[in-house]
């Protein structure tokens, strides 16, 4: 129920004392029919005996009354807790100003002058029974603040996030809840000397915490490194935002202990790596496989294939009078030579012996054999001469190009190809552009296309990076194909430089 319905349903008080019967009454006849309740009281004890027990909204005390005797009247009330906050009127004679100040001084809120004005007294009381009113509604929305404070405090004291206030910019501890301490192993009288500076282990990172507030007055979800006063290093996700603290500006920070989930991330990619160096290992083991098994069926094979071919020629010159042994030695030849092709085209595609005279050199072979294979224009545009590559270098790039060209010929619907090679200072970049009805690469990777993500590893074991550019068209007959573009830029090293390293 507020005030001013308590006003309505119960009419407020007025305790009026001193003066002659007939002032009294008529003070009191004006303020009931303006709504109020009056008490009397003709002596100061009774004026205390009532507002202890009646508690008044205000107090009209006639300061001539000696029976009454206002200023000593007026400190009781003032000096008792019960009627402490009970405004006191003073009805006194015009220009007695002495007087007045000594009233105001006794505690009385205010004065209305003798003879008394109704209209003028009315409104004196009313005023200080509103300014009560709204007295006691701030006192009830401070202790309901108070109350707020408190629950608020206990929620976060023994809440399970850490959570401190820090001086802004200087860092010096100004709060922290019991996780706080906990986290950090701070114990409580050591926390008044606590700068928050020197848990980081690296100062320079709240620095740039620090800016990143002032410029944009919050920061979440920042992964920082401290270490605890003990030595023991943790990793924690924190969360700030700026403030003030006792009027000054703070920082109201909030941690999170993300050690456990730092060790499996560290775990993680010490496990790729791994994967990746046993990656590597495992395909050059398969690329020399390849090369050896290459150079011996070429050699090995294709030398008795070679040598048998050769007897057979032998042979057929000497049956010259039987036609039917003339047949079948023609028919073994055409049998051996077809067998020395395949060998070839076997060892080829296990490793190309162009390879073995450089990056260009292979390129040109595969362009030519994937050309004449799909009819299917393959042009080789060199913007240099032939980079300065290890074998594990000029073998990547080779797979990598073969695998691009594989998908043209499966799924681009091409007319036509080119391959653009570049070696600048310090770098090489190689270019793979077809003109077909291209792809929606995020699609593909989210299908785990092992094809790309292969050529993407090959790329990045000999340290280059792979980017494909690609936009599907559905109908190359009703719109202009943008073809898919593969770019592959791997760093190389400066020729001086490896010089110096052999010397």
């Amino acid at each position: 129920m507020t005030d001013s319905q308590a006003t309505t349903t119960n009419p407020c008080t007025i305790l009026v004392a001193g003066g002659t019967p007939n002032e009294t009454r008529l003070i009191a006849d004006h303020l009931v029919w303006e709504g109020f309740e009056v008490l009397a009281a003709n002596s100061g004890l009774e004026v205390l005996e009532r507002s202890y027990v009646s508690q008044p909204e205000l107090i009209l005390l006639d300061s001539e009354a000696a029976s009454v005797g206002a200023l000593a009247t007026c400190r009781s009330l003032k000096s008792d807790a019960r009627t402490r906050d009970i405004p006191v009127v003073l009805m006194m004679p015009a220009g007695h100003h002495r007087s007045l100040a000594d009233g105001l001084s006794a505690g009385a809120a205010d004065h209305v002058r003798k003879p008394v004005l109704v209209e003028e007294l009315v409104a004196r009381v009313r005023t200080h029974i509103a300014l009560r009113s709204a007295h006691r509604q701030l006192a009830m929305q401070q202790r309901g603040l108070n109350a707020c404070e408190t629950r608020f405090r206990a929620i976060v004291e023994s809440g399970p996030v850490a959570m401190g206030i820090t001086s802004m910019p200087d860092g010096q501890l100004l709060y922290a809840n019991a996780r706080f301490r906990e986290l950090l192993r701070l114990d409580e009288a050591a926390r008044a000397n606590v700068n928050i500076v020197d848990f980081y282990v690296d100062p320079l990172e709240r620095e740039r915490l620090v800016r990143c507030l002032a410029a944009q007055g919050s920061f979440s979800d920042a992964e920082v490194n401290l270490r605890r006063p003990d030595g023991t290093q943790f990793w924690a996700m924190a969360t700030a935002r700026l403030s003030n603290y006792d009027g000054a500006p703070a920082i109201y920070v909030g941690l999170h202990d993300i050690s456990g989930r730092k060790r499996v991330e560290d775990e993680l990619v010490r496990s790729r790596e791994q994967q990746r160096a046993l990656s590597a290992y495992l395909e050059g083991m398969r690329e020399d496989e390849r090369k050896r098994s290459a150079l011996e069926i070429q050699d090995e094979l294709g030398q008795l294939l070679t040598a048998l071919k050769m007897d057979v020629s032998l042979l057929r010159m000497r049956l010259t009078d039987d036609p039917e042994a003339v047949g079948r030695a023609d028919d073994m030849r055409e049998l051996v030579e077809g067998t020395i092709w395949m060998v070839r085209n076997v060892a080829s595609h296990l490793r190309p012996a162009a390879l073995n005279f450089g990056l260009v050199s292979a390129l040109e072979w595969l362009t030519s054999q994937w050309s004449r294979h799909n009819a299917i224009p393959c042009e080789l545009h060199m913007a240099s001469g032939e980079p300065a590559l290890s074998d594990m270098q000029a073998t990547a790039l080779f797979r990598i190009v073969e695998a691009a060209l594989t998908n043209v010929a499966r799924h681009a619907a091409a007319q036509r190809v080119e391959l653009t090679l570049s070696t600048g200072p310090g770098s090489l970049d190689l270019r793979v552009r077809d003109d077909g009805r291209g792809f929606d690469v995020a699609a593909a990777y989210a299908r785990y296309a092992y094809g790309l993500l292969g050529m993407i590893e090959r790329a990045r074991l000999i340290g280059g990076t792979l980017s494909i550019d690609s936009q599907p068209c559905k109908d190359l007959t009703i719109g202009i194909a943008s073809g898919t573009t593969i770019s592959i830029h791997v760093p190389l090293e400066d020729p001086h430089d490896q010089n110096t390293h052999r010397r």
